[in-house]
């Protein structure tokens, strides 16, 4: 059995049709928490922010949440691996591997180095092993090499949420606004933590054509075509269905999912965010 926590985000349609079981991280807003998923949606968070200006928190699963996860799973005969939020971002990872002690056999913890889609893309990637017969060894195995060849930029539409996480200065902040500079984000697949890309100069629509041109393009020749994951904070259809395309003609990928992005990533990246994953090539 493939599982994950909920800050690796994948649709609801390629959850069922992957068979893929979800553990709800811990949303915080104000004095009250909520599970992911089933209690509290993207969408609530945003709400939440523009009524209160303040942000949500998000936070692993327990050890004992997480060891219930596991326990039903197991007794129902599975034998679990489960993919957690990166271990640099949040101690989800340490959550799960301490809950798994208690089935060394049965469940085996992987670190996804990674958070939202470009976590999808391995879960995928993982049922599909499973599903064509592979052994546990050799799913857990491929998996890691997948981990290791992730490409995953983000695309800002502005710093709000950064900065009032703690993670931009006044300064980048003020001067992104003033001079209307889109940044963009990646996680080191190395090392597993959040790291600047490019930035983009320009309202948000017209800056995305460069953000997949730069992003894309250059790695059009390497990229491994099976599948592609694009993420969003609540982007508009018409406008995601045109960098689809647009990923298509560059790619030549025909397996291009379109997938909102969670609790986790909105909670600390904001609305209007673009989100463009893959993985190389062995």
């Amino acid at each position: 059995m493939i599982t994950c926590d909920s800050a690796l985000d994948l649709s609801p349609d390629l959850v069922k049709e992957y068979n893929i079981r979800v553990l709800p991280m811990i949303v915080r807003m104000g004095s009250s928490e909520y599970l992911d998923i089933e209690e509290a949606t993207p969408d609530d968070i945003l709400a939440y922010h523009d009524k209160t200006d303040d942000l949500a928190v998000t936070m692993p699963p327990t050890v004992e949440q997480t060891a219930r996860f596991f326990t039903r799973l197991v007794h129902m005969g599975y034998t679990v691996i489960h993919f957690s939020l990166s271990s640099t971002l949040s101690k989800a990872y340490e959550n799960a591997v301490t809950a798994a002690g208690t089935f060394p056999k049965k469940v085996t913890v992987i670190d996804s180095k990674t958070a939202s889609v470009a976590g999808g893309l391995v879960l995928i990637a993982a049922a599909e092993m499973l599903r064509a017969g592979k052994s546990s060894l050799e799913i857990i195995q491929e998996s890691k090499s997948i981990i290791s060849r992730l490409r995953g930029p983000f695309l800002l539409d502005d710093m709000e949420f950064l900065y009032k996480g703690g993670r931009a200065s006044t300064v980048s902040t003020v001067l992104a606004g003033l001079f209307n500079i889109k940044p963009s984000l990646y996680i080191d697949p190395t090392d597993g933590i959040m790291k600047a890309g490019k930035r983009f100069r320009g309202k948000f629509q017209n800056c995305t054509p460069k953000f997949i041109q730069e992003y894309v393009t250059e790695a059009a020749d390497s990229m491994d075509k099976n599948h592609f994951m694009i993420g969003h904070t609540g982007l508009e259809h018409g406008f995601l269905q045109d960098c689809k395309t647009e990923i298509e003609r560059i790619s030549g990928c025909k397996n291009i999912h379109i997938v909102r992005a969670g609790c986790t990533i909105t909670s600390h990246l904001g609305k209007n965010v673009l989100v463009l994953c893959w993985y190389t090539k062995k």
